[in-house]
């Protein structure tokens, strides 16, 4: 795996474990401002065929680990029904859509050359001097 390679897998993982922990942040009535404007922004985003949409399409279904998690807390034998289930797999699906909307949305390691064209580039010096020449 190349370095520039698990660097991005490092900041997917932190930002997708962040904002998934930022879900706890709705449990109340700020969920009726939060969800709307994440679904608005995201409507936004898509139209601009941004990635950043998958992040903010996402980020409200991670509530449902957040449910999952208060069921277990208050109501005995939680993680045997339907219930616990489909708000694992709901809270998954969010999480899985911020990782692939960050994913796509961090940079590349691209460099632009003088006829415009985008040069696939490591980084290192050897890559800066064959370009100086």
């Amino acid at each position: 795996m190349k370095r520039n390679a698990l660097i991005e897998s490092v900041v997917v993982v932190l930002l997708t474990a962040i904002l998934t922990l930022g879900a706890y942040f709705m449990i109340g009535p700020q969920i009726t401002i939060i969800v709307p404007v994440a679904i608005f922004a995201g409507i936004i985003f898509a139209f601009r065929r941004s990635s950043i949409s998958l992040v903010c399409f996402g980020y409200p279904l991670t509530f449902g680990l957040v449910s999952a998690y208060i069921g277990c807390a208050e109501i005995d034998d939680y993680t045997g029904t339907l219930a616990f289930a489909i708000s694992i797999i709901i809270g998954l699906v969010g999480v899985g859509l911020i990782a692939a909307g960050l994913w796509k949305a961090l940079p590349d390691r691209t460099t632009k050359k003088s006829n415009g064209t985008a040069q696939q580039g490591s980084g290192g010096q050897a890559d800066n001097r064959a370009e100086l020449k």
